[in-house]
C-alpha cells in the first residue's frame, strides 16, 4: 500500500521574492504524470495510430469477399457521417505530368438491367480542369494514340470503421452528345436529384478564371414557375469503371487487392499491409 507521503511544490510569486509551499498529495502527482502522458500520445499520433487498434497482420479466418460487397457494408455504416460520400479523385496533369487530386461526392453506383454495377457516378463540369487532363492526349515523347487512357485512382476513408478504399479505373464523361440512350437517362436522371444550390453551379462563369461577378444564374437551376431546367452542356455525368481496388482495414490490419476479369468478375487476395 503506498504510503501517503505530502509533497512539497515551491512556488514563485510575482509580486515577492518569496517562495510559497503547496502541498500535494501522490493521487495529485499521479493525475498530472496522467495528463502530460496523454498530451504527449496526442501529439505523436503516427498512420499506425490511426486505427482502433493495432496488431501484426494474420492470416484472415474470414471468407474473403470482393472490395464491392465491402464496400457496401462501409457505405452503411457511413450513411448518417457527415461527408461520409466525399472521396479523392487523382488524375495526371497531361502537359506537366504533375498529379493533380480533389475532392468529389459519390452519388452511387449505375444501375443496369436494374440492379446496380460496379460503375460509380460522380459529376463534374466540362470546363473543369479533371476533364481536360483526362481527355487530353499524354504528352511524351513515345506517345501514340493508343496510350490515352481515362485512368484515375479514387481514394476513399472511412473513418468510422478504419478503411481506406483505392479504386483504380477508368473515366468516362456523359454529356448531351452520349450514343448510349441509357446513360443519357442516367444524366438526366442525376441532374434532377441534385440540390438546387448545386445545379445553379453550372450555369456559373467558366471555373478558374479571374473572378467577375456572376451574370444572371436561374435559381436553383429551375425556371420562372419553378420547373428544374435542362441539364446545360457543360454538366457531365462522371462514371468510374473500376479495374483494381486496395483495400485496408487498419482494426487488425488486414489488407487485399482485387483485380478485375476478363469475365469482368474479381479476383480477390489477401496481401501483407
Amino acid at each position: 500500500m503506498l504510503a501517503r507521503i505530502p509533497l512539497v511544490c515551491l512556488y514563485l510569486s510575482t509580486s515577492t521574492h518569496a517562495f510559497t509551499p503547496l502541498l500535494t498529495s501522490s493521487s495529485t502527482v499521479r493525475s498530472f504524470s496522467s495528463l502530460n502522458m496523454s498530451t504527449a500520445n496526442e501529439n505523436n499520433v503516427g498512420f499506425t495510430d490511426i486505427g482502433a487498434q493495432s496488431s501484426p497482420p494474420t492470416s484472415s479466418t474470414e471468407e474473403i469477399t470482393t472490395w464491392r460487397d465491402k464496400i457496401s457494408t462501409s457505405i452503411a455504416r457511413s450513411k448518417k457521417v457527415r461527408g461520409g460520400n466525399f472521396v479523392q479523385i487523382a488524375t495526371v496533369d497531361p502537359e506537366t505530368l504533375e498529379p493533380r487530386c480533389r475532392t468529389v461526392v459519390f452519388r452511387g453506383f449505375l444501375k443496369q438491367d436494374g440492379k446496380e454495377a460496379d460503375i460509380m457516378k460522380m459529376i463534374t463540369d466540362k470546363r473543369s480542369s479533371k476533364f481536360s487532363e483526362v481527355t487530353a492526349s499524354p504528352k511524351k515523347a513515345t506517345a501514340s494514340p493508343g496510350d490515352k487512357k481515362a485512368t484515375c485512382e479514387m481514394v476513399w476513408w472511412f473513418g468510422k470503421s478504419s478503411e481506406q478504399y483505392r479504386i483504380r479505373g477508368n473515366l468516362k464523361f456523359i454529356g448531351d452528345d452520349e450514343t448510349d440512350a441509357a446513360l443519357l437517362i442516367a444524366r438526366k436522371e442525376q441532374w434532377g436529384n441534385m440540390s438546387d444550390p448545386a445545379r445553379e453551379q453550372f450555369f456559373w462563369k467558366e471555373p478558374g478564371l479571374p473572378f467577375d461577378s456572376q451574370a444572371e444564374v436561374p435559381e436553383g437551376g429551375r425556371d420562372g414557375e419553378g420547373k428544374v431546367l435542362p441539364p446545360p452542356d457543360n454538366f457531365l455525368l462522371m462514371l468510374l469503371y473500376p479495374t483494381r481496388c486496395d483495400y485496408l482495414r487498419l482494426g487488425d490490419n488486414f489488407k487485399q487487392i482485387d483485380n478485375i476479369k476478363e469475365n469482368n468478375g474479381w479476383d480477390a487476395q489477401q496481401v501483407t499491409p
